[in-house]
């Protein structure tokens, strides 16, 4: 048998069970949706602008996915944790991702 078995799950059940042709990227990073960073304030007057704020995060959430699979990986494996909204991104593609991979791995 051809291939590579790595004992870890899926990060969901919508993911793809095994993957033919799989072009794997390892990160060692956690894929979760942008937040500002500690002591950033913003003042928001009008919450349209909280809103746009909100939306704002979820797109560079969703540019930093789009990028990860625009490099051709259809799996994706990290050391460190997965969000929810960032495995909606990798179902939606059908991509395969799993975290809380060991480096020995």
């Amino acid at each position: 048998v051809d291939g590579y078995s790595v004992n870890c799950t899926r990060a969901a059940q919508g993911m793809p069970t095994s993957v033919q042709g799989a072009k794997i990227a390892l990160l060692d990073f956690n894929l979760s949706r942008h937040k500002l960073k500690l002591g950033v304030q913003v003042l928001v007057k009008d919450p349209k602008e909280l809103e746009a704020l909100q939306q704002r995060e979820v797109d560079i959430t969703k540019e930093k996915i789009k990028s990860i699979l625009a490099s051709g990986a259809n799996v994706v494996m990290t050391t460190k944790g997965i969000d929810d909204l960032c495995m909606k991104y990798f179902v939606e593609a059908g991509a395969m991702a799993g975290w809380g991979v060991p480096k020995d791995d």
